[in-house]
């Protein structure tokens, strides 16, 4: 009996991979594992793009709209693109974290604003680090950052039921490259019903094909509903569209307003508090859950990590 439960562990899984009718399904590491050899083996540490994000997942950041998700995440992006580690943004991303090639697919903005957006973190990079420093990294982000403006272009995955070839290849062959693949926004996406679980989980799986094929890690931006944005929720329900986004995901980040209440209780100025961003991890399926972090927004649009607790909401203070 042993004896044919180990050729059904050995050849099942195996012979409907070989006869599987779709060409992209990865056709190595398919044996069972042993437990045995696991329980003997060395295991490397797991590999995280940044704190909470694993690699080889997909992850989402969620906020209402002009909260500042798209900013953080090409802060995000410059950060994991500069390979001399000179700009760490916020703590979730330090020193052993491996940098590398950051895809950025931009499909909501005109490229002004891109380019906008772009100068001023520049900027904010020679300011902090002084020139000399400051444009070594520029120059390794400069070559290792890919952003892509693709408003208006029409780029999708998903449609009406279909995947869609042309943008899956496109995925595809930039996942080749790139450590982390970010797109903004998910809904730009797919042209599905984004409330409908099988339709988010189909897309999802394609997403997490394209990862277990090329060992990229996908971020995804997306939108809270209304409830969450009423109620100042942060938890795995604020985010917008059927729950199976949520589910099939290793990582949430919420990113939000700071509520009147959480204004006192940090002692910051009321006509100050719309500068404020909370950014909090709703859900972290590998790693423990980091702290809550706090951003400011600068007159030009950046984001500064600050320590709201020492704030005193004077104006020479935000900027």
């Amino acid at each position: 009996m042993s004896g044919n439960n180990n050729l059904f562990k050995d050849n099942v899984v195996n012979e409907y991979i070989e006869n599987s009718q779709n060409e992209n399904i990865q056709k190595q590491g398919t044996e069972p594992l042993s437990v045995l050899n696991i329980f003997k083996k060395e295991l490397p540490p797991l590999d995280f793009v940044f704190t909470g994000l694993k690699s080889g997942t997909i992850g989402f950041i969620s906020s209402a709209g002009g909260t500042g998700k798209s900013m953080l995440a090409l802060h995000l992006a410059f950060s994991l693109a500069d390979t001399t580690k000179t700009y760490n943004f916020i703590p979730i991303i330090n020193n052993s974290h491996q940098r590398g090639i950051v895809c950025y697919l931009n499909l909501e903005d005109p490229t002004e604003i891109l380019e906008n957006r772009i100068q001023r973190i520049s900027r904010k990079i020679i300011r902090e680090f002084g020139e000399e420093n400051g444009y070594k990294a520029l120059q390794s982000i400069d070559k290792n950052l890919m952003v892509y403006g693709l408003y208006g272009k029409n780029f999708n995955l998903y449609k009406d039921g279909e995947l869609q070839d042309k943008a899956y290849n496109i995925l595809l062959k930039l996942a080749q490259k790139s450590r982390l693949i970010i797109i903004d926004t998910f809904r730009r996406l797919h042209s599905e019903d984004e409330n409908n679980n099988a339709k988010m989980s189909e897309i999802l799986k394609i997403l997490e094909e394209i990862c277990n094929k090329t060992g990229t890690t996908i971020l995804l931006l997306h939108h809270q509903n209304k409830t969450a944005i009423l109620e100042k929720s942060n938890g795995q329900t604020a985010m917008r569209g059927a729950s199976a986004l949520v589910d099939n995901a290793r990582l949430l980040i919420n990113m939000s307003v700071l509520s009147k209440d959480e204004t006192k209780v940090l002692k910051i100025q009321e006509e100050m508090r719309k500068n404020y961003v909370k950014v909090t991890f709703a859900k972290v399926n590998y790693a423990a859950i980091p702290e809550d972090i706090y951003l400011v927004k600068g007159f030009d649009g950046v984001l500064d990590i600050c320590n709201c607790t020492e704030f005193e909401g004077a104006d020479d203070e935000i900027y």
